[in-house]
């Protein structure tokens, strides 16, 4: 009837197990990386909010280390043991850059950049030191036009803090 004995199909199943979980295993760190790089555009004088998530589970607030860059090696932001500090932030971004104290316990560390200027588009990375992630937004800046239209800011980050709450869940 069956061509095969019951400890082959537990075999055939066991591999076939592994392979399933590889996949999915495979598919959940790519998904990751993608959702660690985000596209938003800002408008010329406007503002925009830069996602950086973390979550800190076993660390104390205290423990987290946080350097927001701007291509590479412009110094936006630094939070330095949970707490902000703007001691060696470069002078383009001084009184522009901010993030959100509050939210810091929740695993946000985002960073709001105000006054846009087109020198201010260009990859920004979050390096956070005890996790070996490195969330990245390209910004995009342009003319203060197209009013009334949805940015693409406006659709990438709902979708992206979709992603970032399935994957804590």
């Amino acid at each position: 009837m069956f061509p095969y004995d019951s400890a082959t199909c537990v075999r055939v199943c066991d591999m076939t197990a592994r392979c399933c979980c590889f996949c999915i295993c495979v598919f959940a760190v790519l998904l990751n990386k993608a959702c660690l790089q985000v596209t938003l555009e800002g408008k010329v004088r406007g503002s925009v909010v830069l996602p950086c998530f973390y979550t800190v589970n076993s660390l104390k607030i205290e423990d987290v280390t946080i350097y927001w860059r701007h291509n590479s090696s412009h110094n936006v932001y630094d939070i330095i043991e949970g707490k902000a500090s703007v001691e060696k932030q470069g002078a383009a971004y001084k009184n522009r850059a901010e993030t959100f104290p509050n939210e810091y316990m929740k695993g946000n560390f985002s960073l709001k950049l105000s006054n846009l200027q087109y020198n201010d588009a260009g990859k920004y990375v979050c390096y956070i030191t005890k996790a070996h992630q490195n969330p990245s937004t390209q910004l995009l800046v342009k003319d203060r036009g197209n009013h009334g239209a949805a940015t693409r800011a406006e659709k990438t980050v709902p979708f992206f803090i979709l992603l970032y709450i399935l994957q804590y869940n």
